[in-house]
């Protein structure tokens, strides 16, 4: 029996989105505008930056950021969330590589606890860090911005992370959300003072020290005993 004819054709329509022109122009435009208010806040400072720079940075009108972003204060506070997203993706991409096996969990905590101070401590780091603490006085919505956007997903996925090393009889974390915290606060207790708040530099075994004396802190409140 002959098959009726576009039977045996895949139709492709049914499985496959086609991203629509208008959403893809609006989400790349976004990035061009963000793209360019960050060296502009970042050199100028929320006072000195004008949206006319930043517009004729980005090559779109005036009308068109706002548009977006709905005036200088609301890009202001996106800009700086998208530049601390960007610096913590190789934060997020060490976490995942956390290695939960009972042989090497233990030297990979603190080879994590190192990294995570390590790319904290970069130029552009410590500038981001500045700034958002200079601007949360006169905005505090700059704060809740990064939280949301940045920091937030850096906790959840170390709490994921420590969860599974309790998960695996490594670790007791009755609360991983919160033993997160305690591990990031621990691993950076003493760099402030030995960096004096990031204007100096400090020894690479100085830093490892500082960095183990935090992890071993947070292994004796959290490690389970050997058997």
């Amino acid at each position: 029996m002959a098959k009726a004819q576009g039977s045996s054709i895949p139709r492709y329509t049914d499985t496959v989105t086609v991203a629509d022109p208008r959403r893809v122009a609006r989400r790349d435009k976004r990035r061009v505008i963000l793209d360019a208010a960050g060296p502009i806040f970042g050199d100028e400072g929320y006072e000195r930056a004008s949206i006319d720079a930043i517009a004729s940075a980005a090559g779109v009108s005036k009308p068109t950021i706002y548009s977006y972003f709905g005036g200088k204060e609301q890009l202001f506070r996106e800009s700086v969330a998208d530049s601390a997203v960007q610096q913590n993706a190789q934060v997020l991409e060490v976490i995942q590589r956390l290695d939960l096996s009972a042989t090497g969990w233990r030297t990979s905590l603190r080879e994590l606890g190192l990294r995570l101070v390590d790319c904290a401590r970069t130029p552009c780091s410590l500038f981001l860090a500045r700034m958002i603490a200079a601007e949360t006085a006169r905005d505090p919505e700059v704060y809740q911005v990064v939280q949301v956007k940045a920091t937030t997903p850096i906790l959840e996925a170390l709490a994921g992370r420590l969860a599974m090393l309790g998960n695996a009889g490594h670790l007791t974390v009755p609360d991983p959300a919160l033993a997160a915290r305690q591990f990031l606060a621990l691993i950076a207790a003493e760099i402030p003072e030995l960096s004096e708040q990031g204007t100096r530099p400090v020894a690479d075994e100085r830093i490892q020290a500082a960095v183990d004396a935090g992890v071993d802190t947070f292994l004796r409140a959290h490690a389970r005993p050997a058997p």
